[in-house]
């Protein structure tokens, strides 16, 4: 009940702020898009799946482990281990060097991602996943920063919002795609089962980054 309080609060304030244009303003921004870049679109929405099911897993993984162990309770504060390192990670992309471009920021996050992932797999292996857990989530919110930074970057300056619309509609479908995936080899395998999936969903991302941003340099070029 606290955490609707607080949504409420924070949210409902926020949407009516933004509803204060005028009915003329919202008209002549109706009459003329411009087009959207509908390929690079695509790869961002595809990115923030694989980032979506990344989440899946980790979460489908840390419930199972937290089972094995004799301990469920501890499955949210496992989770919360990853989420605080996140937080802390994307404050810090605030101190990144302008000269450390978003294609390249692109590319090395999601190379970063993959090797947080695999350092869960590691853990969950060595019984040191706390300290896995908190490895793994630096290296997450860089990646979903690159990616909400390049949307914002692709889209015409009329078509930001349902630009950034598509790429979080990648999210939920990843973290499902991810859960089921992730929840199918736990029940067969384990929690090691179901951590597996998060490196092979940030491999994916890593060859996505890589060949849209070769994509980029090749279309730049011509």
């Amino acid at each position: 009940m606290a955490a609707i309080a607080l949504l409420l609060l924070a949210t409902v304030p926020f949407a009516l702020s933004l509803t204060q244009g005028s009915t003329d303003d919202r008209k002549g921004t109706r009459t003329s898009r411009t087009p959207l870049p509908r390929l690079p679109l695509a790869a961002m929405c595809l990115a923030m799946a694989a980032m979506g099911t990344v989440f899946g897993a980790v979460q489908t993984g840390v419930t199972a482990y937290s089972n094995e162990s004799g301990n469920p309770g501890s499955a949210g504060l496992l989770y919360a281990v990853f989420g605080i390192g996140s937080a802390m990670a994307g404050a810090a992309c605030a101190w990144l060097p302008a000269r450390f471009g978003l294609r390249r920021r692109y590319v090395t996050f999601a190379a970063t991602l993959l090797l947080g992932t695999l350092t869960l797999v590691a853990g969950e292996r060595g019984h040191v996943l706390p300290a896995a857990m908190a490895v793994a989530g630096v290296t997450v919110a860089p990646y979903l920063i690159s990616l909400y930074a390049l949307t914002e970057r692709l889209a015409p300056a009329d078509r930001a919002t349902v630009s950034l619309t598509i790429l979080c509609a990648g999210g939920p479908l990843g973290t499902a795609t991810g859960q089921a995936l992730a929840g199918y080899l736990a029940d067969r395998h384990g929690s090691a089962g179901a951590f597996l999936v998060a490196p092979v969903a940030a491999a994916a991302a890593l060859l996505l980054a890589v060949t849209a941003v070769l994509a980029h340099s090749a279309r730049t070029r011509r």
